[in-house]
């Protein structure tokens, strides 16, 4: 069973049942799914699939970003856990539009990477980001994360070439970056 993570004004819940068809609807939206390499809208019937495959897949975590009054936030996820040694890819939205420029998702990515390094033992964690999400790349400059390269790569479903930048971020890194250093002092 997946851990509860507490944070100052967050804290990440196992996704349930119950909140699948809100992270549905989050996902769908133009706003999200604009940053996502697949944009294929997500039918309940696959939301459904989707939600019994994590339950039962080892290399998933996803939790619901909750904020300490209890509205849901976002989703954040490590998925890909130990497909290569001591490795796992983060994800993160903030899907309630109201808190999109709030200091949730920093904390939640703060207390998601600390999870996976310290809880999970992990060493590495890499990921992908569309080159034109500036924000997201933002993000992960200011908890440590190095570029690996750029691709072009082909969007799932709409055949568009875009660009991808490969990240990755090791613990000392991480530790050592500003965002974590402030995060940790907080505590």
């Amino acid at each position: 069973m997946t851990n509860i993570i507490r944070g100052k004004e967050i804290f990440l819940k196992p996704v349930e049942r119950c909140d699948i068809e809100q992270l549905r609807e989050w996902r769908n939206s133009e706003d999200v799914s604009s940053h996502m390499l697949s944009k294929a809208i997500i039918s309940q019937e696959q939301q459904e699939q989707w939600y019994k495959a994590i339950c039962k897949d080892p290399s998933v975590l996803h939790w619901v970003i909750m904020s300490k009054e209890g509205v849901k936030l976002g989703v954040a996820s490590l998925t890909k856990i130990g497909l290569e040694p001591k490795s796992a890819e983060p994800g993160l939205y903030i899907g309630d539009k109201k808190y999109r420029n709030s200091f949730f998702g920093m904390e939640a990515y703060y207390y998601l990477l600390d999870y996976g390094f310290r809880q999970l033992q992990l060493e590495k964690i890499s990921g992908t980001v569309l080159f034109s999400n500036e924000t997201a790349l933002k993000m992960n400059a200011s908890f440590g994360f190095s570029m690996e390269y750029m691709e072009k790569k082909l969007v799932e479903i709409e055949g568009i070439e875009t660009v991808v930048c490969k990240l990755f971020l090791n613990k000392a890194d991480f530790y050592l970056s500003k965002m974590a250093t402030f995060f940790s002092r907080r505590k």
